[in-house]
């Protein structure tokens, strides 16, 4: 326990020296970055506000496995990982600083249960199950593509803080995907703000993901008073199995590809 209070210290003191440089440096890397936010903001105003959850078929396709998974997992590790040849490390995907990660990312989950999830009657198994399920499902979606993707592509270009800034702005605005007025809005930047800094104390989206990130999002469903059918939870950890699968098969071909390698 003691060496990872220390390693927490020495990670937190890294990541803030780091912070304060600032650098110009956009590259192709950013304009694929920024043309995949649009498409994933388009596709969920789609899903949204065209189609609407009154088509389940096409409504689920276009939310599930276009938007979480091909826009946010495969298109970033695909073009980082396998066409730029970049470690998967730089879509936050490592086991570097894993135990610091999920340290952090229980504290910060236990603060927010605290201030959330614990102040609500939760309802049944039968409707919190599919609610908990697509929370989850969409906690890791953002924690790939929001953390890993877009602001260490940021931080590459621009330097930390104005990843953390910006960063956040993307956050806050792909929720127009969803509908979500100014108001809301605003409150989600300031949100995005503390998942950066979170996230770039490690660079790892275990900070972000399985502790932390989701549970605001199933917080703010339950108080909506949001329902989805008990079955859809079936198509979101379809979903999520297939994240994990993907990541997987990346993981295991670089194991392969470096056996190759190796004198």
């Amino acid at each position: 326990m003691a060496s990872n209070r220390i390693g927490l210290k020495q990670t937190i003191s890294d990541g803030l020296r780091e912070s304060v440089k600032v650098r110009w440096n956009p590259s192709k890397d950013l304009t694929i970055v920024v043309g995949s936010y649009l498409l994933l903001v388009a596709v969920l105003y789609t899903a949204f506000n065209v189609v609407t959850s009154e088509n389940v078929a096409p409504y689920f396709i276009l939310y599930g496995p276009v938007s979480l998974l091909l826009i946010g997992v495969v298109l970033p590790v695909v073009w980082n990982t396998m066409l730029r040849k970049r470690p998967l490390a730089d879509t936050g995907i490592t086991r570097k600083h894993a135990l610091v990660s999920l340290a952090l990312g229980g504290l910060l989950g236990a603060v927010t249960y605290m201030g959330t999830l614990a102040e609500l009657e939760l309802p049944v198994f039968d409707e919190l199950f599919p609610l908990f399920m697509m929370a989850i499902t969409v906690g890791l979606f953002e924690a790939v593509f929001f953390r890993g993707w877009i602001q260490l592509s940021l931080d590459r270009a621009f330097g930390a803080i104005p990843a953390v800034v910006l960063g956040a702005a993307f956050y806050s605005l792909y929720h127009i995907g969803y509908g979500m007025e100014a108001e809301e809005l605003l409150l989600l930047f300031i949100l995005g703000i503390t998942f950066a800094i979170a996230f770039r104390v490690t660079k790892n989206i275990l900070v972000m993901w399985p502790f932390y990130t989701w549970i605001g999002g199933l917080y703010t469903n339950l108080e909506e008073g949001l329902s989805i059918p008990f079955e859809s939870a079936y198509g979101f950890a379809l979903v999520l199995v297939s994240m994990f699968m993907f990541i997987g098969f990346v993981l295991l071909k670089l194991s392969r590809d470096n056996k190759r390698k190796a004198p």
